[in-house]
């Protein structure tokens, strides 16, 4: 298995006529294949064909890496989630400390961590540097500037005493006040509730490739939010607010192309994933010009641009939510064109078992999750092969909520 493995990577980085190809891997160059993953609920590395456990008898989640592949972070304990480095120079692991949500900066080995409501920040080489801890409190939601000057932030959800909700607030958070502080500056402040809109909390932020519009979900209360929330775009300047959609809260469910302004994202409302989810773009913002991609009888849910006129999506057949395992339609994953909407399936259905959560990898090559039941792996495919190969078996499987499995929980693949 293990020389099928290389010389399968071996060729999917020397070929310049792959259509999954990007960037450098386009041009031949071959970069290493390396992840996080968790299996039997223990964190495991995997670079090329070599796989060894980094932890023994825990309870490991969300494995990530910083952008230039030098760490990573991962949640260790299941009730009460504390945050650790890994450093893959010396394999050395250290606990920053108790949080729920850790984001790495762009282009820098500094860490933002939200514990309970407070959001903290701090350097991978240096943790015991506590000058930056600690620089808001009430934080909802957070995500990093795209050039890793500062961070956006929203407000946590609170109830005014008079009754109602108070509207969420977002903040510009940077370095540069007094004594090493980070300043504080509103950005924003979203509509109170109303009978076409309610939120009481966002999800992450991402920017267009331009840098002219940030994208984000926001949220009503926990038992609405399951069916319904409205996808918002905000002009950098603050001065468009756009509700561009319904759809479920998952950050993976939408993502603009990168390197234009169209924006993907899966519209439709209720919680189940096997029905009236649709492939949706975004090309005229301020038209609110959009059009569907899924064909009539199907449902899309996880999805990944292949560069700006792809996408690769994992497709079912529609259907209602069913309580029996056997009677649920799982999906296959196809390639669409954003321009003609025309779709060709790169896998194949195998009973009992779907494909989800595409990834294209630095080399040019697609990962995918194939799971079941009770046991999933990793699978690589090559552009233009009829077949994909095992890379990573015996993934833990997250839990399942109507269909849709948050695959980031168990797995993080390297950047470089």
């Amino acid at each position: 298995m293990k020389k099928g493995l290389m010389s399968f990577i071996v060729a999917a980085a020397v070929s310049v006529q792959m259509s999954l190809a990007t960037g450098a891997a386009a041009e031949g160059e071959q970069t290493a294949l390396k992840a996080a993953f968790v299996r039997n609920n223990d964190l495991w590395l995997a670079v090329e064909e070599s796989q060894k456990p980094l932890t023994k008898e825990e309870y490991i989640r969300n494995p990530q890496w910083s952008d230039d592949g030098n760490w990573m972070t991962f949640l260790r304990d299941e009730n009460r989630p504390e945050v650790w480095t890994y450093e893959a120079a010396t394999g050395g692991m250290r606990k920053l400390g108790e949080g729920s949500a850790v984001k790495w900066a762009p282009n820098s080995n500094r860490l933002a961590i939200l514990s309970g409501k407070t959001l903290s920040v701090m350097s991978a080489d240096r943790p015991s540097d506590h000058s930056q801890d600690r620089i808001m409190d009430n934080v909802g939601e957070f995500s990093w500037l795209p050039d890793g000057s500062g961070l956006l932030v929203s407000t946590a959800p609170e109830l005014q005493p008079e009754g109602g909700w108070a509207p969420i607030e977002l903040y510009v958070l940077q370095p540069g006040g007094p004594a090493g502080a980070w300043t504080k500056q509103l950005f924003y402040r979203l509509p109170g509730q109303s009978d076409d809109f309610f939120a009481v909390q966002t999800s992450s932020f991402k920017w267009s490739p331009d840098g002219k519009w940030i994208a984000f979900i926001a949220k009503p209360t926990a038992s609405l939010s399951s069916d319904a929330n409205t996808l918002i775009l905000i002009s950098s300047d603050g001065q468009s607010f756009v509700k561009a959609g319904q759809m479920l809260g998952y950050t993976d469910w939408f993502q603009w192309a990168p390197g234009s302004g169209k924006l993907a994202f899966i519209e439709g409302i209720g919680r189940e994933a096997s029905s009236n989810k649709k492939l949706t773009i975004l090309e005229d913002i301020t038209a609110l010009d959009k059009h569907v991609l899924t064909p009539a009888g199907f449902a899309d849910n996880d999805f990944t641009w292949d560069q700006n006129e792809t996408i690769i999506v994992s497709r079912r057949k529609a259907a209602a939510w069913s309580s029996d395992e056997e009677e649920r339609t799982l999906p296959i994953l196809a390639r669409v064109n954003v321009r003609t909407g025309q779709s060709k399936n790169l896998t194949r259905g195998i009973d009992g078992y779907g494909d989800y959560a595409p990834t294209i990898m630095n080399n040019g090559l697609l990962a995918y999750v194939q799971s079941g039941q009770s046991s999933a792996e990793v699978k690589l495919l090559k552009a233009g092969a009829k077949r994909s190969i095992t890379w990573i078996p015996m993934l833990t499987v997250p839990e399942d909520y109507y269909g849709r499995t948050d695959w980031s929980e168990v797995i993080g693949f390297g950047k470089k």
